[in-house]
C-alpha cells in the first residue's frame, strides 16, 4: 500500500507538472500567433500618458476655443489631431480625436519581451459644453490628420544670446546686428527699444517661450525668461518695453 501511495503522489506531481508547462507552451503559442493584440495592449498606456500632457496644457493655459485647442494638441511630439468639430468649451463644447503614438511589447511566459514597436492609439476628447469626458483606444476615423503648424523654439538661445551681446554695448544698431547674427528661426519675433542708454531686447517664440534681455554696457547683460504666469493672457507682454520696465526680472505674484 505504502509502494502504491508513493507511486500515486509521483503521478500527481507529473500530472500537476504537465498541465502547467502545458499551459506554459499554450500561452507561448497564443502570444506568438497573436503579439499585435498584446503590443496594441500595453501601447494604450503609454499613448495615454501624453493624452494626459495634452490634457494638462489645456487646463494650464485655459483654452475653450477650438482653434486655441488644435494649435495646443499638435504642439505635443507624438500627437497628432485628427478632427475638431464645435467652437467654443461652454457654448458648443468641442470635441478632438487625437492619434497618438505609443510604445507597446509583447512579452512571453518568463516576461521576456519577443516583440514591441510603436502603434498609433486614437483618443476621443470632449471639451464642454457641461463637463469634460475622454475615451481611450476609439477606431480612428480614416484621412489625413489636420495640418498645425510647429511654433518656433528658443531651446538652446539664451547662453548663445548672451555671449552675442556682452560685447556690443548698450548700442541700438550694435545690439541688432549681435542678434542678427544668431540666425534665429524668421518666426521667432524679435523687439528693440532704447530708454535712458539702455537697450532692451525680446525674443519671442509663442505665447510662453520668450526671453527678455536688458543691455546696460559692455558686459553689463542682464538676461530674462518672464514666467508661464506672467505670460498669461491679460499678464505682461513680451516686449523690448518689458525689458526697459520696473517689472523686468521680478517674481510672479
Amino acid at each position: 500500500m505504502r509502494g502504491r501511495a508513493k507511486w500515486t503522489g509521483l503521478g500527481a506531481v507529473v500530472v500537476v507538472l504537465g498541465l502547467a508547462a502545458a499551459g506554459a507552451w499554450r500561452y507561448e503559442e497564443h502570444v506568438h500567433r497573436q503579439p499585435d493584440w498584446q503590443i496594441h495592449h500595453t501601447a494604450v498606456p503609454d499613448a495615454a500618458k501624453k493624452v494626459d500632457d495634452v490634457l494638462a496644457q489645456f487646463e494650464r493655459d485655459h483654452l475653450y476655443k477650438a482653434d486655441d485647442y488644435l494649435h495646443s494638441a499638435g504642439q505635443h511630439p507624438d500627437v497628432q489631431v485628427l478632427s475638431v468639430t464645435g467652437q467654443t468649451h461652454w457654448q458648443t463644447g468641442v470635441t478632438l480625436i487625437l492619434k497618438v503614438t505609443g510604445h507597446g511589447m509583447a512579452r512571453g511566459f518568463d516576461h521576456v519581451v519577443l516583440q514591441q514597436g510603436d502603434v498609433p492609439i486614437c483618443f476621443r476628447l470632449q471639451m464642454g459644453p457641461k463637463k469634460d469626458s475622454r475615451d481611450d483606444d476609439v477606431d480612428c476615423p480614416a484621412g489625413a490628420p489636420l495640418s498645425v503648424p510647429k511654433d518656433p523654439s528658443l531651446q538652446g538661445v539664451d547662453e548663445r544670446l548672451r555671449s552675442a551681446l556682452n560685447p556690443v554695448g548698450p548700442n541700438e544698431a550694435a545690439v541688432r546686428s549681435a542678434v542678427a547674427g544668431l540666425k534665429l528661426d524668421p518666426a521667432i519675433h524679435q523687439d528693440f527699444a532704447v530708454q535712458d542708454g539702455v537697450v532692451g531686447v525680446a525674443l519671442r517664440a509663442s505665447q510662453y517661450d520668450c526671453v527678455v534681455a536688458r543691455v546696460a554696457a559692455p558686459g553689463d547683460v542682464t538676461l530674462w525668461r518672464p514666467s508661464h504666469t506672467q505670460l498669461a493672457p491679460g499678464e505682461l507682454d513680451c516686449s523690448a518695453g518689458l525689458a526697459l520696465s520696473s517689472e523686468f526680472n521680478t517674481s510672479p505674484h
